[in-house]
């Protein structure tokens, strides 16, 4: 995994390194610099037949662009330093550093910006918290729409922590950010801004690995979590699910979870419905058996339905709950009623959390191994946080909740994914695309972690398996369908490519 800072983590970590001795001010800033000239000339195509223009504003990451400037007028491209500020010509780095004078510019409102030109944005850095006014407005405004933009850490008007951003901000190509990714980088209009990420190694001090950082999850963390079998196996020993969900009017959310469970490697699932749906659902899941409530033709489970159903848990190894059910003080009660009595690894998700929104239930009478997934919708109302306030920073919404999970999982489902695990870590997973954004997605993954636990992953295993999967079964669709056009079921016929790259099903 690789760690993903905070602002208040980057700024403490530059000062440990240099306080310990690890690397001086100016050797990293060195280091900076020359690694971002670097990028630019390995990176960029036909480097030598381009014109950058290095825009400085009055942070480090102004001096990162002088001395990146300097170094490749070293290497031999052609660029040109743009002081935002000409109090920056004051800057030590020019008595150290030498470039000729003509390359070095001071902004006037003469200045000539060109959508041809390759542009480094080194106006402010991540710890930028306040919205940016004068002559660096309007220079954000006059490049805003230039392709070419290449942003130092964050993009200019992107909030380190949070992604969010202030009334103007740069749309970059590519970030480079120096040392580790910054949580920035994956939220709100920071997932956007950003582009595409490298990470530049500037020689910064290793962090202590009991140190309790967000982690972003690696491919490499996904093979390592991915279900295994013996040749020597059966169909209950592969894992055994058993689903209640579905009701009229919901049915797709029952079906496409079965399928996704089944898909994805479980060896045999039951699912619990309605009778008076059997024949529909018998017609869509072939390979699930279909276990049936009397329902007197409503299409909906009932309190009186709480012992057979906690009867069929039994048989069990792990129960997906949720998908499609009804919401209504009936449905809750029922609901209710049986999430108070499941002794197994459970998959919370959908209109499984009413009961919680509704207090009749509390987070800590669900069995100790459960993951819930709730989109930011339902996490607000289950956790009663103002939903405003997660969107604009989910991290520290997420850490405010850690307590009351008490060891369960948690995935916040989002175009950044945050999962935290049994120990309360925080993990981030960062593959999805945003054709995932339709209905029913939820339902599949439901479907996956369900199948994955039964195979023998324990919690936090299946999570960072299961929300792989799910975003790559995307990726996959891309590859070998289509740009446009995913719907949730999709995702399920995806499967095998998916799980192809990740690892082999004997």
């Amino acid at each position: 995994m690789i760690p993903v800072l905070s602002c208040e983590e980057a700024f403490a970590l530059d000062k440990i390194t240099i306080d310990s001795g690890h690397q001086s001010e100016k050797k990293l800033m060195d280091n900076a610099g020359r690694s971002l000239a670097q990028f630019i000339v390995e990176y960029i195509s036909d480097p030598f037949n381009q014109k950058f223009v290095i825009l400085v504003g009055p942070g480090n990451n102004g001096g990162d662009g002088i001395i990146s400037h300097h170094y490749l007028l070293e290497y031999g491209a052609n660029s040109e330093l743009l002081l935002l500020n000409d109090d920056m010509k004051k800057s030590w780095i020019f008595k150290e550093y030498t470039m000729p004078g003509d390359s070095v510019n001071i902004y006037s409102n003469a200045y000539t910006f060109s959508p041809d030109m390759w542009y480094v944005d080194g106006i402010f850095g991540m710890g930028l918290q306040r919205e940016i006014k004068g002559h660096y407005k309007k220079i954000i405004q006059k490049i805003s729409n230039f392709s070419h933009i290449i942003a130092i850490d964050v993009p200019t008007g992107i909030y380190g922590d949070s992604g969010m951003a202030s009334g103007n901000f740069i749309q970059a190509e590519c970030t480079l950010s120096m040392g580790y990714p910054k949580l920035g980088h994956y939220f709100n209009k920071g997932l956007e801004s950003t582009g595409d990420l490298f990470v530049l190694d500037i020689g910064l001090k290793p962090l202590i690995k009991t140190e309790n950082h967000i982690n972003l999850i690696e491919f490499k963390d996904v093979c390592s979590s991915a279900p295994t079998h013996t040749e020597n196996i059966h169909k209950y020993s592969r894992g055994k699910v058993i689903s209640v969900a579905g009701s009229s009017g919901y049915t797709g959310a029952c079906i496409l979870a079965v399928r996704a469970a089944t898909t994805s490697g479980a060896g045999i699932v039951k699912a619990v419905v309605p009778k008076s749906l059997r024949n529909l659902y018998e017609i869509c899941l072939t390979e699930a058996i279909m276990v049936t409530m009397d329902d007197h033709d409503t299409g909906i489970f009932m309190p009186d339905h709480i012992d057979n159903i906690l009867l069929e848990i039994e048989w069990a190894d792990v129960v997906l709950f949720g998908p499609g059910l009804q919401t209504d003080s009936i449905a809750v009660e029922w609901m209710t009623g049986v999430l108070k009595k499941i002794n197994k690894p459970l998959i919370l998700d959908a209109s499984g959390f009413q009961p919680l929104i509704d207090n009749t239930l509390k987070i800590d009478d669900l069995p100790i191994e459960t993951i819930l997934t709730p989109h930011y919708g339902e996490f607000s109302q289950i956790f009663n946080l103002n939903l405003q306030k997660i969107q604009e920073n989910p991290i520290v919404a997420v850490k405010t909740i850690i307590p009351d999970l008490n060891g369960r999982v948690l995935i916040l489902k989002g175009a950044t994914n945050i999962i935290v695990n049994s120990k309360g870590e925080v993990n981030l997973m960062n593959h999805g695309t945003p054709s995932l954004a339709t209905a029913g997605s939820g339902d599949v993954l439901t479907g996956i972690l369900a199948s994955a636990t039964s195979q023998g992953l324990d919690m936090n295993e299946a999570a960072v398996y299961s929300t792989y999967l799910h975003s790559e079964c995307a990726h996959q669709y891309y590859q070998n369908i289509s740009k446009f056009g995913l719907i949730a079921s999709d995702l399920i016929d995806m499967l095998p490519l998916a799980q192809e790259g990740i690892h082999n099903v004997y």
